[in-house]
């Protein structure tokens, strides 16, 4: 019973949002929260490198480019941190960071050229790629937690409600993907209070500010989603949400 009157809801708020939505669509979307596709770039020295690279400088610059995909997940986990002062204390908790990529593909080789992403003293050239991992979400934020840096982010500041706004809805799928965002983020309680055609608005508890959460959904939006922000005050959020191409894994 209570598993039929889930469905139900799902369906109810298809309607509301226009788009008709099977049953079998409920699962696999739940089930796709805690990964993130994101894209990450690697560039390693090549010549006047301080020191030799590991393998060749293209499997280096790849090795570089997942790491830094994951290294993004685990920074927007933590916005309360100093980006700066995070940087060292994330790669710890973290250990090897491609452990966390579940599967990637390449975007670009951009191979060797002169160098620009690489600032160190006497390196003329760089190896460069572009990669697209789906990082699991779940387990950076457990490593994190292991060591510690999610509990010193935000278990100083207590929760609050806050409304999230989300206008130009165009269906289901967008909906869920901003969902599946305040999930990543850490954001708990989320519960649906208006729905209508076009515009959803949520109740959730949150450690971080309005504009805070609202700059940390834009940044963490993967490439197939469009989060513009429309408005911030002291206890809710405006924006609007878009595929410009289909979701990963296909829509719901």
């Amino acid at each position: 019973m209570r598993a039929r009157s889930r469905k139900g809801r799902v369906l109810a708020l298809a309607a509301l949002l226009g788009l008709a939505v099977p049953l079998a669509a409920a699962g696999p979307a739940a089930g796709a929260a805690e990964e993130r596709v994101v894209e990450g770039v690697g560039a390693v020295a090549v010549k006047g490198a301080p020191k030799p690279v590991s393998g060749t400088p293209r499997e280096a610059a790849l090795r570089a480019a997942i790491g830094e995909a994951v290294r993004k997940v685990a920074i927007e986990l933590l916005p309360h941190m100093d980006l700066a002062a995070a940087g060292p204390a994330v790669d710890q908790a973290l250990g090897d960071p491609r452990s966390y990529a579940n599967r990637f593909r390449i975007v670009e080789d951009r191979g060797e050229g002169p160098a620009m992403l690489v600032q160190e003293p006497g390196v003329t050239t760089e190896y460069v790629m572009v990669v697209q991992a789906q990082v699991d979400v779940a387990r950076v934020r457990q490593s994190l937690e292991r060591s510690h840096l999610l509990t010193s982010a935000g278990e100083d500041s207590p929760r609050q409600r806050l409304r999230v706004v989300i206008e130009d809805v165009e269906g289901y799928g967008s909906y869920m993907a901003v969902r599946t965002l305040l999930d990543d983020l850490g954001v708990r309680g989320a519960v649906p209070v208006e729905m209508e055609r076009g515009r959803a608005v949520l109740e959730v508890e949150s450690r971080m500010r309005p504009e805070e959460l609202l700059a940390s959904l834009i940044r963490s939006a993967p490439p197939e989603l469009r989060l513009e922000p429309v408005s911030s005050d002291a206890a809710s959020l405006t924006l609007r949400a878009r595929f410009i191409s289909p979701p990963v894994g296909g829509a719901p």
